[in-house]
């Protein structure tokens, strides 16, 4: 085992997950698919923890606050009003939770759905899940394309 190689992969997976094993198989051709697999989850696992306590942390702290002013109503656009739709919808709920880790980068992708749905119990849980599940998916979808080159 390659201990450099899985350091590596294990930390790209921290920063562009969707990429980790397709750049890991680029530089490390003698990487197995297996150890691929193992850094990429645990580098998105380890990631997504550190920015899921802490955000939710700073999201949902109880504090004593003091009273708040009514302020003037605010004017809801288009985006506004799409984004409350897909917060209400178990579809929206779905989607962020499987898309923004995965498409953004995990810290980023983690404070959205914990800005979004933090209050839901099952959140970690899912999140967690897709990423195992998406770490194995890209790995072995990524060994079978470049077994074609």
């Amino acid at each position: 085992m390659n201990w450099l190689a899985f350091l590596y992969v294990f930390l790209l997976s921290h920063v562009k997950f969707l990429f980790a094993a397709t750049i890991a198989l680029a530089t490390y051709p003698k990487f197995s698919v297996d150890e691929i697999f193992i850094s990429s989850a645990l580098g998105a696992i380890s990631c997504f923890n550190i920015f899921y306590f802490i955000s939710h942390r700073f999201y949902f702290k109880k504090v004593n606050k003091k009273p708040k002013v009514v302020r003037n109503k605010k004017n809801f656009k288009k985006r506004n009003r799409m984004i409350i739709k897909m917060k209400q919808s178990k579809i929206g709920f779905i989607l962020v939770c499987t898309l923004a880790p995965l498409f953004l980068s995990i810290p980023i992708g983690t404070v959205i759905v914990v800005k979004f749905f933090g209050h839901k119990k099952i959140t970690y849980l899912y999140v967690s899940i897709v990423l195992i599940i998406m770490a194995f998916l890209l790995a072995y979808l990524n060994e079978s394309i470049f077994q074609l080159f």
